[in-house]
């Protein structure tokens, strides 16, 4: 087995996980960031953000059926929990964004 020496070595790609290793990056160092995952941790895939997403969409179902409390004309006709997840979905895609495996490009990880 080949040895590695790093000045930074970070497990998990999450967001804490992720911002150590740009910074160290951005400070010179030489970084490892370990993740067993998806880059971005269960936060980003299966955590904090799909969670909210989903939390949201049950405000806004919430806030419709009282709707006539704030003026409002709305009727509540149910939840189509397959565009429910499909906006979920979109959430989690856009704070991943299609440059994300790219964004130590400035500032690259070493292969471990």
């Amino acid at each position: 087995m080949a040895e590695n020496n790093f000045d930074l070595v970070i497990l998990g790609s999450g967001s804490g996980g992720y911002a150590a290793a740009l910074r160290g990056a951005q400070l010179g160092l030489s970084v490892a960031l370990i993740e067993r995952d998806k880059l971005g941790g269960t936060c980003l895939h299966r955590g904090c953000i799909p969670t909210k997403a989903l939390l949201h969409s049950a405000e806004v179902a919430d806030t419709t059926k009282e709707s006539a409390n704030y003026g409002v004309q709305a009727t509540f006709q149910g939840i189509d929990m397959a565009q429910v997840n499909k906006y979920r979905d979109s959430i989690v895609e856009k704070l991943q964004g299609p440059d994300w495996p790219c964004v130590f490009k400035e500032h690259p990880l070493r292969p471990g």
